[in-house]
């Protein structure tokens, strides 16, 4: 059982120490005979209170010599005068030592208390008469064996007590210890599936572009030039250079998810800053499907945590390539607006016209696999306590709205 440091007295067993030297002087001004010795000498009834007294303030720190002491000293008083105070004191010795001292103290003890007990009962027993016997024996056991017990008791509560303690402290080590475990076995699990699949299936639109690309530009050094305004070989440029950029977040992504590390600084994270990089970037393909893309982004992005960032950039990345993949020709309006307490995007693009390009909406349930895009859209702003709804807006018939409201005070 861990005892309290040895650099300093504990202030209680201090406090404790004078009360008891107060309280046995206040007894033996006041008459209490047997307590201090009865009619002796006033240093012959201090001495051997202060003794034990002193030994008191040591009881946490030293037990075994404060008992040692106070063992020595009663001896002595109850050999020359016999009073009740130091015994008194003393048997909160016994119960410090049995409380704070080591294993073979506390073993000593009950078998010393038992034996002493035995033998004061054995010669009163010889000495005196039956009852006489029976009664020091009883006294003698409730001063000296009493206490040690009591010690020896709330020892026992404390030690296992640490041991549950310790016990819980360790199984809630190997359950974490367990939880990284599955956690970094499914990231790399994850890791490998994008990287056989997903990163596959990029690599080979990169390469085909590529390829088509390069036959353009051996044609134009036949000595017949490609037309740079093509809308075809726009495309196809479009294609390659997002396909090119999957690739390298799809290999971060991987690199993440092997490692065991989580998203920290220097995970190159989107930015709402980008958000106008990202527009300018879709362009190409947005002229090529007759769409006009507009925006309106403060002059300044306001700071936000990182968690809010990365949901404001992914959902209009997401619904701006819906607005490609099914909007009409028309205008497709992307808007970003910050006030104080909350984020709100925009994304207004034409309703598909029936037997037109895009007349299968995300979210229909006629399309296969559509609602996708919808549905991560909805969860990432539901993660951060924000408000998602996408479909037909009623204040302006034949447009399509995707509408997302973020709070800027969540933290990652």
């Amino acid at each position: 059982m861990p005892r309290p440091s040895r650099t300093a007295l504990p202030l209680r067993d201090l406090r404790l120490a004078v009360g008891f030297f107060a309280g046995c002087l206040i007894l033996y001004v006041v008459g209490g005979a047997r307590v201090m010795g009865g009619e002796i000498p006033a240093w012959q009834a201090v001495l051997p209170v202060a003794v034990l007294c002193g030994s008191t303030a040591f009881r946490s720190v030293a037990p075994g010599r404060a008992v040692l002491f106070g063992t020595v000293t009663v001896t002595l008083e109850a050999a020359a005068s016999g009073g009740l105070g130091p015994v008194l004191i003393y048997t909160d010795l016994l119960y410090a030592a049995a409380l704070y001292g080591a294993p073979w103290l506390c073993r000593a003890l009950q078998f010393g208390t038992v034996a002493a007990t035995m033998a004061a009962t054995v010669v009163f027993l010889v000495i005196g008469d039956r009852s006489e016997g029976v009664m020091t024996g009883l006294i003698v056991a409730l001063l000296l064996i009493s206490p040690v017990w009591t010690g020896v008791l709330i020892r026992n509560h404390k030690e296992q007590a640490d041991a549950e303690r310790q016990r819980a402290a360790q199984i809630n080590r190997l359950a974490e210890l367990d939880r990284k475990t599955v956690l970094q076995t499914e990231r790399t699990r994850m890791a490998r599936e994008l990287h056989d699949l997903v990163a596959n299936h990029l690599s080979a639109i990169a390469i085909h572009s590529s390829a088509v690309l390069s036959l353009q530009e051996a044609k134009g050094a036949d000595g017949t030039a490609p037309d740079a305004d093509d809308p075809v070989l726009r495309a196809l440029a479009v294609i390659r250079e997002n396909s090119v950029q999957g690739l390298a977040e799809m290999r971060r992504m991987v690199v993440l998810l092997r490692s065991d590390r989580g998203v920290d600084d220097d995970w190159d994270r989107p930015q709402l800053g980008a958000l106008p990089a990202l527009v300018e970037q879709a362009r190409p393909a947005a002229d090529a499907a007759a769409l006009t893309l507009v925006t309106e982004f403060p002059e300044h992005f306001p700071e936000v945590s990182s968690v809010i960032e990365v949901t404001a950039y992914r959902i209009v990345q997401e619904a701006l390539t819906n607005c490609l993949k099914h909007a009409a020709a028309g205008r497709v309006r992307i808007r970003c607006e910050a006030g104080p307490e909350e984020l709100t995007l925009w994304v207004d693009s034409p309703l598909a016209r029936p037997g037109g390009r895009g007349q299968q909406r995300p979210g229909d349930p006629s399309t296969t696999g559509a609602g996708a895009g919808l549905a991560g859209m909805s969860e990432r702003a539901a993660l951060v306590g924000g408000v998602f709804d996408a479909g037909p807006d009623r204040s302006a018939p034949g447009r399509w709205r995707v509408r997302a409201v973020l709070p800027l005070d969540r933290n990652s």
